[in-house]
């Protein structure tokens, strides 16, 4: 059984990943919607057919993931290669694993971010009472 390899990443023009880049080192900032500007400027388009697969993958994806418990808690969730199963359903530890597995790596990397974020808070914080301790002592 042969296994499906998922799509590598779109390439950007080097011209239009260089404008979004400056973009975003000159501004600290950028939105999707002049992201998309740019890369239409630069000429990029998808294949019609592939855009309306993952628009439909996307619809399918959000349609599984409503499906919860009494609790809240979710029944199915995506295995590997688009799959979908019933948690409890599921009696194939393979599958269970990859899918603990793949939550997993999203936990951490989501905490990670979550850390450089609260880092980030922890030093704004820290040196807005600077400012204020340096404002009240210049002050008086």
């Amino acid at each position: 059984m042969s296994q499906k390899k998922s799509p590598s990443p779109p390439t950007l023009p080097p011209d239009a990943q260089r404008e979004i880049l400056d973009r975003l080192s000159a501004e600290t900032r950028i939105n999707s919607q002049e992201i998309a500007a740019i890369l239409k400027r630069h000429g990029v388009c998808g294949d019609m057919d592939a855009l309306q697969d993952a628009y439909r993958k996307r619809l399918g994806q959000r349609l599984m993931s409503t499906i919860r418990d009494e609790t809240g808690k979710r029944e199915v969730l995506a295995a590997s290669g688009g799959e979908y199963v019933i948690v409890d359903c599921c009696n194939d530890p393979q599958k269970l694993k990859a899918i603990r597995h793949r939550i997993q790596a999203q936990m951490n990397g989501l905490d990670v971010s979550a850390g450089k974020v609260r880092k980030r808070v922890r030093f704004l914080e820290h040196f807005a009472s600077w400012v204020r301790k340096e404002t009240s002592d210049g002050a008086a």
